[in-house]
C-alpha cells in the first residue's frame, strides 16, 4: 500500500506540528492510502550546530508517542547525518521520499525544505511530487499572537521559563521525565524536601520556579518545582538542577522515574542574603502554588 508521508523534525509535536499530522492522516484515508510521518530525531539545525544539551522540547520516545496519539498509521525516525546532510534535493525525493518510504502523497510544512543546503524548497517539492505522479499538500503556519508558531519559538519561551506560553504554543503543557536520583539534601535541612530528577541533557529545562504536578506511578500530585544552579548556598558548581517539593507527600521515591508538567511560573530564581530568607522566599512560593491549584481544581 503507498503511503500518505509527513516529513520534518516535529521538536514539540506543538499546533502547527498538529495540523501537518492530521493532514496526512486526513488525505491517506481520503485517498485510500497509509498514513506514515517521518521524524528526524534530532533536528537537522542541531545536526549542523553540534548543539546536543538543553535543545530539545521532546526526546525521540516523547515525540513518537505525542504523534502515535493522533492516531497515524506509523511513526518512523529517519536519522539525520552526513549523507543525508550532503545529498541533492532530487535524490532524496527519489531515494527517500518515493523508495524508502513508498509514498503516494506528501505532506510538509510550509518551511520544509529537503536536499543539500535545503535546496528542495515547497515550489522544487511541488513540482517534483507532480512529475512523479504523486500528491502534494503543504500545511499552513498555525499561528498566535501574530507570530508563527514553531519550535524556536517555544525555544526561546522555555529557556526564558515562559511555559504559559509555550504550553499555549504546544497545545499541551511542557512535562519532563527522569529518575529521582540522591541529591546533597539540602532541602529537607531547611525543612522542605525535595525530589531531584535526572533530566536528559538534551531536554530543555525552564529556569525558575513554578507551580507543577508530579506524576509518581499512577499518582500524580501538586508541587513547587525549582530549575536553577542554587545560587545562595553555591553547592552546584553552577549546574543546572531540577528538583520538585511535592506538597503533602512523604514517601522515598528514589530510584522511581517521575514526570513533572510545568503549569505557572512563579519567580525567577533569586540570590538571597540569607538561608533565613530563602527559607521565607520557599513558603512564599508554596503559598502561591497552594492559591494557584486551589483556583484550577475542580
Amino acid at each position: 500500500m503507498l503511503n500518505f508521508t509527513a516529513i520534518g523534525s516535529f521538536d514539540g509535536v506543538h499546533l502547527g506540528h498538529r495540523r501537518i499530522v492530521r493532514a496526512a492522516v486526513r488525505e491517506a484515508l481520503r485517498r485510500g492510502m497509509a498514513s506514515r510521518i517521518v521524524y528526524f530525531p534530532f533536528p537537522p539545525k542541531f545536526f549542523f550546530s553540534g548543539e546536543m544539551e538543553n535543545c530539545l522540547i521532546t526526546l525521540p520516545e516523547e515525540r513518537e508517542a505525542l504523534m502515535e496519539a493522533l492516531r497515524p498509521d506509523a511513526v518512523e525516525p529517519l536519522v539525520f547525518d552526513r549523507n543525508l546532510a550532503a545529498m541533492p534535493a532530487a535524490e532524496f525525493f527519489n531515494r527517500v521520499v518515493l523508495d524508502r518510504f513508498a509514498s503516494g502523497g506528501l505532506c510538509v510544512g510550509p518551511d520544509f525544505a529537503v536536499g543539500r543546503g535545503r535546496e528542495g524548497h515547497l515550489d522544487y517539492l511541488k513540482a517534483a511530487s507532480r512529475q512523479a505522479g504523486i500528491a502534494f499538500k503543504a500545511v499552513p503556519f498555525s499561528r498566535r499572537g501574530g507570530h508563527k508558531i514553531s519550535s524556536s519559538l517555544i525555544r526561546a519561551h522555555l529557556r526564558e521559563g515562559k511555559v504559559e506560553e509555550a504550553n499555549a504554543c504546544l497545545g499541551w503543557n511542557y512535562s519532563v521525565s527522569g529518575p529521582v536520583v540522591k541529591g546533597a539534601g539540602l532541602g529537607r535541612k531547611l525543612g522542605f524536601p525535595t525530589a531531584n530528577i535526572g533530566a536528559h541533557p538534551s531536554k530543555i529545562l525552564p529556569p525558575g520556579i513554578f507551580a507543577a504536578r508530579v506524576k509518581v506511578g499512577h499518582g500524580v500530585h501538586d508541587a513547587v518545582l525549582s530549575v536553577g544552579r542554587r545560587p545562595t548556598v553555591n553547592t552546584l558548581g553552577g549546574r543546572l538542577i531540577l528538583e520538585a517539593h511535592i506538597l503533602d507527600f512523604s514517601r522515598n521515591i528514589y530510584g522511581r522515574k517521575v514526570e513533572v508538567t510545568f503549569l505557572r511560573h512563579l519567580r525567577p530564581e533569586r540570590k538571597f542574603s540569607s538561608k533565613e530568607s530563602l527559607i521565607k522566599h520557599i513558603e512564599g512560593d508554596i503559598l502561591a502554588a497552594r492559591r494557584y491549584f486551589a483556583k484550577i481544581k475542580p
